[in-house]
């Protein structure tokens, strides 16, 4: 069995507050898992992960290409941290 990626600590942190705030979850920022499915198990819907991506664009200084913006991309904590590090080149 994989182990689940986990993203950085710091970026990690960030994240998770920047989803918490924009998704409406209801949950706290530290109770999300790096693997939770944020659709399934939280109800997100697209507005919501649309939110999310102009927060996340506008707290790392990243630009989303449109190509970019499918679920995969987004649909948990360790997608959406794998791709803010790329998109920052690390």
């Amino acid at each position: 069995m994989d182990t689940p990626i986990t993203p950085p600590g710091g970026m990690a942190d960030r994240i998770r507050e920047i989803m918490a705030d924009k998704l409406l979850i209801d949950a706290s920022p530290e109770a999300l898992g790096a693997e939770d499915d944020l659709v399934g198990e939280h109800g997100v819907d697209s507005v919501r992960l649309f939110d999310l991506v102009v927060g996340l664009e506008g707290e790392f200084g990243v630009q989303f290409e449109d190509n970019e913006l499918v679920l995969a991309n987004f649909a948990t904590l360790a997608a959406i941290a794998a791709r803010v590090s790329a998109k920052q080149g690390g």
